[in-house]
This record gives C-alpha cells, sequence and structure tokens, in this order.
C-alpha cells in the first residue's frame, strides 16, 4: 500500500472512530466531509443526506447565525475561530464548542475544517455551580443582615440600660453605706449580692458594647503598670457575698515575687472578673474556684479552675466564639469572646482545659521587662 494511501486510511479511521464533531466545508459551505458523530448529532444514518448540501440546509435556524459568522471570519481573516452554540436535536438542547480552521493549499484557501464537542454535560453542571454560588451568596446575605440585625439590638439594648443600671447601682451604694439609714447584718448580705449582681450587669453591658467596637477594629489599650495580686484580689471580693450564697469558696493561690504586667489594668480586670464569674455560674455548689498565677520565661500565666456540669463536646471548640454559651440560661456568649480579644490585644493567649467535670480557663500575658520599663512614663 503507498504511503498517500495508508494516509488516507488512517485519516478515514480517525473521522469514523473520534468522539469529536467532524466536518470539512468547501469554500460555498458545502459539506465535503462528516463523520459519525455529526451525522449522529444531526440524527441522519448516512452521510448522502450530507454531503454537497450547503450548511444552512442541515444547520438549525436557531444556531446558523453565529455559525457563519465565524466561518466568514475563517475566510476573511485566515485565522481559526473558536466560539460556542446551542443546537436543538431529538436529545434536546446540546451546548457545542467549536474550531474552524482553514484548509490551505499551495497558499491558497481550498475549504473549511470544524471540529467540535458537546458540552452539554459541562455546562449543566456549571449552570448548576453557578446557582448553588447563588444561593449560598444569598444565605451568606442574609446571615449578614441577621447578623447586623442582632448588632444593632444589642447595642440600642445596653445604650437604653446604661442609665438605669448606673442610677441601680447608686442606689445600692448608698443602702450600703448607711446614708439612708443602718442595717443589719442579714439586709447587709442580701445588699451584697443584689450590688454584684448589679455590677455583674454593668460589666455585661460594657462588655457588649466593647465587643461591637472590637469588630469594627477599635481596640484600644491604655496600658500601666498593673499590680496582678492586688487586681485577682479585688475582683474575688466583689463576688466573695454571691460565692458565698451558693456555697462556693474561692482559693487564691500564688507564689511569685514580681507580681507586675504592663497592661490596661480596668480591661484586664474585666477579664478577671469575667471568668470568675463564669467559674461561680458554671460551678457545682458547696464546691471550690482555684484562681492560680505563676510565671514561665516569657508569660504570667493565670489559671481558673472549677468542677461542675462537663462542657458539651460541640461547645468546647467553639467557645470563645461570640454567642457561644455553656447555657442558654447564663449570659449571650459575650464575656469569652471579649476576653479573647482583649488577651490578644495585650499579645497574649487564651485557652480551654476541660475533662469531665474539671474545667481550667488559662489565659498568658508577657511579663513586665526592664525593656518595657524604660518607655513607661512614670510622671
Amino acid at each position: 500500500m503507498l504511503v498517500e494511501e495508508r494516509k488516507q486510511v488512517i485519516l478515514n479511521s480517525i473521522m469514523e472512530n473520534s468522539q469529536e464533531i467532524i466536518t470539512v466545508l468547501d469554500l460555498e459551505f458545502n459539506f465535503v466531509v462528516c463523520n459519525r458523530s455529526f451525522l449522529k448529532l444531526m440524527n441522519f444514518f448516512h452521510d448522502s443526506k450530507v454531503i454537497g448540501k450547503n450548511i444552512s440546509e442541515i444547520i438549525p435556524p436557531e444556531c446558523i447565525e453565529i455559525v457563519l459568522k465565524n466561518l466568514e471570519n475563517v475566510l476573511k481573516t485566515r485565522e481559526p475561530q473558536s466560539y460556542a452554540f446551542n443546537i436543538c436535536n431529538c436529545n434536546g438542547m446540546q451546548v457545542l464548542s467549536q474550531l474552524s480552521v482553514p484548509i490551505v493549499e499551495d497558499g491558497e484557501i481550498t475549504g473549511i475544517l470544524s471540529v467540535a464537542r458537546n458540552i452539554t454535560n459541562e455546562e449543566s453542571l456549571k449552570l448548576k455551580l453557578m446557582e448553588k454560588i447563588c444561593d449560598l451568596n444569598t444565605l451568606l446575605e442574609n446571615k449578614k443582615q441577621l447578623e447586623a440585625q442582632k448588632e444593632l439590638f444589642l447595642t440600642t439594648l445596653t445604650h437604653d440600660l446604661k442609665n438605669p443600671v448606673q442610677a441601680q447601682l447608686i442606689s445600692l451604694k448608698m443602702l450600703k453605706s448607711g446614708t439612708v439609714g443602718k442595717l443589719n447584718v442579714e439586709q447587709q448580705e442580701i445588699l451584697d449580692i443584689l450590688l454584684e449582681s448589679s455590677n455583674y450587669m454593668q460589666e455585661m453591658l460594657y462588655s457588649i458594647l466593647k465587643t461591637y467596637k472590637y469588630d469594627n477594629g477599635i481596640i484600644e489599650l491604655n496600658k500601666t503598670v498593673t499590680d496582678v495580686e492586688l487586681l485577682v484580689k479585688t475582683c474575688i471580693n466583689e463576688v466573695n457575698a454571691l460565692a458565698k450564697s451558693r456555697g462556693l469558696k474561692i482559693v487564691f493561690e500564688q507564689n511569685i515575687e514580681n507580681k507586675k504586667i504592663y497592661s490596661d489594668s480596668e480591661q484586664l480586670r474585666r477579664v478577671v472578673a469575667n471568668l470568675i464569674n463564669n467559674a461561680i455560674n458554671y460551678a457545682y455548689k458547696n464546691s471550690k474556684i482555684y484562681f492560680k498565677i505563676c510565671k514561665n520565661d516569657k508569660y504570667m500565666v493565670f489559671k481558673i479552675t472549677n468542677k461542675g456540669y462537663p462542657i458539651p463536646e460541640n461547645i468546647k471548640n467553639r467557645i470563645f466564639e461570640k454567642y457561644v454559651s455553656g447555657s442558654s440560661l447564663k449570659g449571650i456568649g459575650l464575656g469569652l469572646y471579649f476576653s479573647k480579644k482583649v488577651i490578644e490585644a495585650h499579645g497574649g493567649s487564651i485557652r480551654l482545659e476541660s475533662s469531665g467535670e474539671t474545667c481550667s480557663f488559662i489565659f498568658e500575658l508577657p511579663l513586665f521587662t526592664e525593656d518595657k520599663k524604660s518607655k513607661i512614663n512614670w510622671k
């Protein structure tokens, strides 16, 4: 068999067995060659129905315009043209991606070769993916709107509650001081509990407002030298009455000499108070809460431990997120989120260690060094 004949056999084999849709047109756009895939697409059983016919007689009206436009561009520019079009057959609407190139002999264009691929399934998947993305975007947008409404509600609520709570605290402090009359021991104990609860409410309102500011990138720290022993003892004294009313004892342990760090003492006091309050709220009655302070090479370490009902597994990994609480009855889930923001703003870290009934919150803050000392305005 001659080389040219072998080439023709190979070419015919490729044409007939290819999954691609192959056609050859002359310069008048009449069909010269078409393969089996093309016949199948057009619902023809034999190429005698196609060969010699003009493309406008074979290709359906819905796509002939775009096909002719690109074929004319091939002849005009002598460059390949890549395009897509829809065609309807017995299987419904099909999407084709086609490449048409000029056939050149002795420098002259003698015809056009077109190779098309059916991309209907790909386009269908792409469309479904786009629909899913649109649905997801809608869900995300709805979630953002709900979050914005929640933030607006909380900030409005806290703003409206600030003044009444402040007035309540002033009144309770006046009663405690004996300004309006002397109280007996039992009345003093009840007043201490009310005062602590009011302070806790004020701290919660503050946490909500600060959380809103922190979420908007407003984190301002007023760092000074802070005596952590004094700070922790102050926080414990503020809640001792509440702890005793529940049969709890707070044990403070520390064995370090230098008890000073460089921090925003007001913000740190809120973090410590929040963690102690959490320990009281979730501890078993008539148990002990341990507050320990120690140091390592770089950090001062604070550890608050209590025993209570185990934290659910689905909560542990999300405990520092907004609106996540160990109980729907004991807060709105902003205290730990706020505490994490404050600790991280100080260059520290906070974590939960929980095993069965024992729960510990541990946070670390950078030690007070001579380098920091030299930067402080001591006036």
